[in-house]
């Protein structure tokens, strides 16, 4: 399993622009190759109306460090949702409106 944590921004043409101006998008893909678990996690990404900028982290993810994440539980979730299915992500949507905090 790959996790990859990645900048985008919506497409100029997505309604996410509407709401939101930028996220951080933790996605993980079972995958056996590095390079295609990154071309995975890009095709799915930009399906939903994302444009990447960067990729932020990129690592071998084990459940085992999800298990007890009281701070993203949702990461463990989205862990086992990838194991089953093969990639799931969860986007972390910002404005600028909200500033700093949001």
């Amino acid at each position: 399993m790959y996790y990859f944590m990645f900048e985008a921004e919506p497409k100029p043409d997505s309604p996410e622009r509407e709401t939101s101006d930028g996220a951080f998008i933790n996605c993980w893909v079972r995958d056996n190759d590095d390079q295609s678990a990154l071309e995975q996690a890009t095709r799915y990404i930009e399906a939903q109306g994302w444009e990447i900028i960067r990729v932020e982290e990129q690592c071998v993810a084990e459940r085992d460090g999800y298990v007890d994440d009281d701070e993203l539980p949702e990461s463990l979730v989205a862990f086992n949702h990838a194991r089953q299915s093969g990639i799931a992500a969860v986007f972390y949507r910002w404005s600028e409106e909200q500033g700093d905090e949001g």
